[in-house]
């Protein structure tokens, strides 16, 4: 497994530093120091409209890891920036690394490693995703884990809700939940 391409995916939450996320995105930059992978996604659309106007999740994760001072020569970085809902983040995820691998030349016979950081109640979901999105750049499914964090304050058990909506468009797509999510946490940001 060492010798595989290894890709991190951060997923985001929130636009302000003063919140959990710090230690979150301190812990991602340990892992990051001492894995080298050969890419990193940073997730996470333009949430906090009003109280954070231009700030996207990636690009604020972004410049605290200061993911620009890594040589691009360890590792490639990308923002993830049109993220509003985890089902985006994994999709878009899974869209951006098809698309590195093409670039480097990298077609179905090489398979990957992933590694996804979330927040602890989302992991179930994460998972779910990112297995469905995924799958095709691993070998096993033991080729992708999950780091997480948990900070969130709500109840752990609506994510259930999540978890089965997000089931539901995945194997539904033609009722389109996750657009119709999409189109709501968008509107949403506009007055945090």
């Amino acid at each position: 497994m060492a010798d595989k391409r290894h890709v991190v995916v951060v997923c985001g939450y929130g636009c302000h530093l003063d919140t959990p996320l710090r230690p979150y995105l301190d812990r991602v930059f340990r892992f990051i120091q001492d894995e080298h992978p050969n890419a990193v996604i940073f997730c996470g659309g333009f949430t906090q409209k009003k109280t954070a106007p231009g700030v996207s999740e990636a690009g604020l994760m972004r410049k605290y890891i200061k993911a620009d001072q890594f040589s691009e020569l360890m590792f490639r970085v990308f923002e993830e920036y049109d993220s509003y809902t985890t089902y985006a983040n994994i999709q878009n995820a899974a869209w951006r690394i098809g698309n590195w691998l093409i670039c480097r030349g990298i077609f179905g016979d090489e398979k990957i490693r992933i590694t996804i950081f979330c927040e602890a109640t989302r992991a179930a979901n994460v998972i779910m995703l990112a297995r469905h999105f995924m799958g095709s750049f691993v070998e096993s499914i033991d080729d992708i884990t999950v780091e997480t964090a948990s900070w969130e304050r709500a109840d752990p058990f609506r994510q259930v809700g999540n978890l089965i909506h997000n089931k539901l468009a995945i194997t539904c797509p033609w009722l389109g939940l996750a657009e119709r999510e999409h189109n709501r946490r968008v509107k949403r940001a506009e007055h945090i």
